[in-house]
């Protein structure tokens, strides 16, 4: 490819991106914005679009509008356990009516694995077209490199990749599950609503370190289905990602952040009425789980009942029970 003020069109099919970085420690944000900058330092960019399901990675979207990707919602079905959608017809279609009616574009860029493409390739070069694809080296069909002008891999493109598969070795799975396991059973013993969002913030709150990519998952997501698949919880809405704890749950012991076991153990020993103890717990972080009422609520029954402490409930509130 030539610096030669080119004018691009650019089709990238969002679900096949997510799923060809699944593996790799580069998320779809990251891989979307440097496709629009090295696009963009080349020539124009007169055409960006981006393809998606309803529903399916919606909290990509705000990030491809920011970047100023016109985003395309194409018909989604499922068929079994797996979702299927038409953007592949609908980007062929769009390509084409764009070759045939925008003289100016000169290039068009197909940001997929997808050998579905090569027709409207092979129609697009003959109307004089120049045609890069953009993938994934290790599953991007070879017809569909060899029927490019241009081939770009994602890892040449991102700078490298990284193998998320090599941040596994030496990690002590069988503890990390034991711990996500604990948390979730005390998620279910606080009544909240199990969410990838609510099990982070706790993962994060008992594990600050925690990032998925040490434990070699792409993204939240990637860990979630992989406690699908051992049994702790059930996924009801995969788009969403809403999901609740099977009864496997209870074999865990109850995993609770040490620092708030010894902020309570702290406040019942220093104050002589305990009665505003959860106003006081909350006024320590009024930010996530940690300012809810209903968190130190659940931290503090579950310390009676393992005998961290002995606090009475009184009303609304907690007393120091009678010694």
């Amino acid at each position: 490819m030539q610096s030669d003020n080119k004018h691009f069109g650019i089709f990238l099919d969002l679900e096949n991106l997510a799923k060809s970085l699944e593996k790799y420690d580069k998320t779809p944000q990251e891989l979307m914005q440097k496709i629009m900058d090295v696009f963009y330092s080349m020539g124009k960019i007169d055409v960006a679009k981006v393809y998606t399901g309803w529903g399916v990675f919606a909290s990509l979207i705000p990030f491809a509008v920011d970047m100023g990707y016109d985003v395309v919602f194409v018909y989604a079905h499922r068929s079994g356990n797996i979702v299927k959608n038409m953007a592949d017809m609908q980007i062929t279609v769009d390509a084409l009516k764009y070759g045939y009616e925008r003289d100016n574009i000169s290039s068009f860029v197909f940001v997929s694995a997808d050998r579905d493409f090569i027709p409207a390739i092979k129609a697009l070069q003959a109307l004089g077209k120049e045609v890069i694809a953009v993938g994934d080296d290790q599953i991007t069909s070879e017809a569909l490199k060899n029927s490019a002008d241009v081939f770009v891999s994602l890892s040449e493109l991102a700078g490298g990749l990284k193998n998320l598969s090599k941040n596994r070795a030496g990690k002590d799975f069988d503890g990390f599950f034991n711990t996500i396991g604990g948390i979730i059973r005390f998620i279910k013993f606080m009544n909240y609503e199990l969410s990838p969002s609510i099990l982070k913030e706790m993962l994060t709150m008992v594990m600050p370190d925690f990032t998925e990519h040490d434990w070699g998952y792409p993204n939240f997501k990637a860990l979630v289905k992989d406690l699908e698949k051992r049994g702790l919880v059930e996924i009801v809405d995969s788009n969403k990602m809403k999901m609740v704890p099977t009864e496997n749950i209870d074999k865990y012991d109850y995993v609770v952040p040490q620092m708030d076991v010894n902020r309570v153990k702290e406040l019942v020993s220093n104050m002589n009425n305990v009665s505003s103890l959860v106003e006081e717990l909350r006024n320590l972080d009024k930010q996530g789980i940690r300012g809810g009422k209903d968190y130190w609520d659940a931290l503090i029954r579950l310390g009676n009942e393992l005998h961290w402490w002995h606090v009475n409930v009184g009303g609304a509130d907690f007393e120091k029970e009678e010694q």
